[in-house]
């Protein structure tokens, strides 16, 4: 017993309701409420409000505790973050970054990488809000998450390298967070193409 359109956006309109503001874990748990009152209506031989309201009075509290839980991880996308770093192309990187100390190790040429690296994670993170907010207008939970790791690589960046002026680093702090800024872009995009490809 299969539930109408009409029935499946009753159900992600009462979660957006009740403040599942996430357009992707709201898809999620509507597929899971869906099945649950599928079943409900099949061996109970009732209809889909009267399942709904059953299935919801057992089940609410559950679904938005474990809605609330997976909203209030997000440091659990640094960790994730962190697995990356075995990947090759990042190993890769890593070695490269090591080679070039022979040929960058200057303040200058160090001071003008550090500035550019901090310029671009503005300009990232402005361009994250911009695709969010303006192109695709509702909160993926998916995409935001992403946003803590770009901020804690700015902050790492500025207990190692200082800010601006107050430049202080040297070639292995630059280079620790250049290899963090391109691993997280790397890893940014390759959650966009995951993203895409499980939710649009």
């Amino acid at each position: 017993m299969k539930l109408s359109s009409k029935e499946i956006k009753f159900i992600d309109t009462y979660l957006e309701n009740s403040d599942v503001i996430f357009v992707d874990l709201r898809a999620e748990m509507t597929d899971h409420i869906a099945t649950g009152v599928e079943e409900k209506m099949e061996h109970e031989k009732i209809d889909f409000y009267d399942a709904f309201k059953e299935y919801m009075i057992k089940n609410k509290r559950e679904l938005l505790k474990s809605n609330n839980k997976m909203t209030g991880h997000y440091l659990n996308s640094i960790i994730q973050f962190s697995k990356t770093f075995y990947k090759p192309y990042n190993i890769i990187l890593g070695l490269l970054i090591i080679i070039g100390y022979r040929y960058f190790n200057e303040d200058s040429i160090l001071m003008t990488l550090h500035h550019a690296l901090f310029l671009t994670i503005i300009g990232f993170s402005v361009l994250q809000l911009i695709i969010h907010f303006m192109i695709l207008k509702k909160r993926y939970f998916y995409l935001e998450k992403t946003s803590i790791i770009l901020l804690a690589i700015y902050y790492f960046d500025l207990v190692l390298n200082g800010f601006s002026k107050d430049f202080f680093g040297n070639y292995f702090t630059v280079g620790t967070t250049l290899f963090l800024y391109v691993a997280f872009i790397i890893h940014y995009f390759v959650t966009v193409k995951k993203f895409r490809i499980q939710h649009l």
